[in-house]
This record gives structure tokens, sequence and C-alpha cells, in this order.
């Protein structure tokens, strides 16, 4: 007989606390790693509540150009409200201008306005309760 603790499957601790993810663009790793807080967060929920008014009111706008760039750089920085860490992954050497990295929300914003790969990977590893689980997947 097979043994389940469901407090495996209790995730608020790991969302609240974040969990290390290295997105991968069409399987390469980025280097980066980023310490990443679930959906389900008070601080998450009301960011996302945050978000939702900031995009109705780009709606305001009558260019569609600068309508466009507004979003990129709110989408940005929404997905980067969820970033409480980032570092380099053992092994890599990841620069960025010129210089190494070291977290900071400006950097995390620009790092996602300036790749909507990374973002976009970021975004949909946050969206999936299921990555912040602690019991290891069956094979």
């Amino acid at each position: 007989m097979k043994t389940i603790n469901i407090e495996d499957f209790f995730t608020e601790d790991n969302e609240q606390q974040g969990v290390w993810f290295e997105p991968k663009i069409n399987g390469i790793p980025c280097g980066l790693e980023f310490l990443l807080t679930g959906k389900h967060t008070d601080e998450n929920i009301a960011g996302t509540e945050r978000y939702e008014k900031q995009l109705s009111k780009l709606e305001e706008l009558k260019d569609p150009v600068e309508k466009a760039k507004k979003q990129k750089e709110l989408d940005a920085n929404r997905v980067a409200e969820f970033v409480k860490g980032l570092r380099v992954v053992e092994g890599y050497e990841v620069n960025f201008g010129g210089k190494g990295i070291e977290y900071s929300v400006p950097l995390v914003q620009k790092i996602f306005l300036k790749s909507p790969l990374i973002k976009d990977e970021v975004i949909n590893f946050v969206m999936k309760t299921t990555n912040f689980i602690k019991r290891e997947k069956d094979a």
C-alpha cells in the first residue's frame, strides 16, 4: 500500500517563500534562476488587481503604438513582481550590459522588457500552481 502525505500538496508556503526556476528557451538554459512566488499569495493577488486596473486605463490611449509600448512595460513590471531573487546558475557566467548580474527590481523589469521569451517562461511557471508542490512528480 502506498502512503501519500496530503501536506505534500500544500503549496501555500512554497508560493509565499518562492521556488527557484531557470527559464529555458527552446531547451536552451538562460543561465539565470529567478526566485518566484506563486499567484495565490496575498501580495500577488493584490498585484493582479492593480495590474488589471492599470491595463484598463491603457484603453484610453488613442495611439496604438504608444498603447502597445505602455502595455509591454506594464507586463514586464507585473511579471517582475513575482520575482524575489535572481542568481546565476552554477557553472555559468552571465553578463548584462557588460557587467555581472545582481538582483534588483529594475534589472528584472529590464530583462523581461527586453526578453519577452524569458518573461513568458517565468509567468507560465508562476501560473502553474503544481510547480510549487513539495512532492516529486511520479515518473
